[in-house]
């Protein structure tokens, strides 16, 4: 006996009382398992529906009233790189690697304040898409937008400053350094409130750059080249 032939058993009219119902426990783990089967998402259908959000939903949609915070991010991003690029210091690439990630973290970091600031929350709780998928799409279109800031400053770099650095050893040590945050911010963000997990992965990052550049940033410099080398032989 398949399972609609159970749910079909257990029905009953309108005037049958409530207290009369009993169910066996075979169609009562009929019912359980066709809840779960249509009830439970597989990551294969999690993944088919974010591509589809992501081709149907517009930017103003994805950064409805957030727009500036992007915009903002992308331009403090560039004035840090250019201020790195003037900058003459021996250890380059641990400040390379520690600015990777800021186009990712501005960005993030403004748009939900704002967010928080003027409970848009609530609007996107209202959208047609979910806020994980909107929040999914958004740290995607953040990443890509990083990379790119990433190539074209790092391009400068190496022609003025670091020539003898292969532009790619550079660039692979960049989206490292962009991957190693992405993997933390998944992990506050999974496991911690959304704004705390906005919050956190910054505050950790930023210190923990800020106090191995400061205490042992020479040594770290000579660790980073010797993980390029390894990155472009392999």
């Amino acid at each position: 006996m398949n399972t609609t032939d159970m749910m079909t058993q257990i029905k009953y009219d309108s005037n049958t009382d409530l207290n009369d119902l009993k169910l066996s426990e075979t169609q009562k783990e009929a019912a359980i398992q066709n809840i779960v089967k249509h009830g439970v998402i597989s990551p294969a259908d999690r993944i088919r529906k974010l591509i589809n959000v992501a081709l149907k939903c517009p930017f103003r949609i994805l950064f409805f009233g957030v727009s500036d915070c992007l915009f903002l991010g992308v331009l403090i991003t560039a004035c840090l790189w250019l201020f790195l690029i003037q900058l003459d210091t021996r250890i380059i690439l641990c400040c390379v690697f520690a600015l990777s990630p800021f186009a990712y973290i501005i960005s993030f970091l403004l748009t939900s304040w704002k967010e928080h600031a003027l409970q848009l929350y609530e609007i996107r709780s209202s959208c047609r898409y979910t806020m994980r998928q909107i929040t999914a799409l958004r740290m995607i279109c953040f990443s890509f937008i990083n990379m790119i800031i990433n190539a074209a400053a790092l391009m400068l770099l190496v022609k003025m400053q670091t020539a003898f650095i292969p532009f790619w050893k550079t660039l692979g040590l960049s989206f490292s350094s962009l991957f190693i945050y992405g993997v933390m911010m998944l992990f506050f963000h999974i496991k911690g409130k959304s704004f705390l997990s906005a919050l956190i992965p910054p505050m950790l990052w930023c210190g923990s750059s800020l106090t191995a550049v400061t205490l042992c940033g020479s040594r770290i410099e000579g660790l980073l080249i010797d993980m390029a080398d390894v990155s472009v032989a392999a």
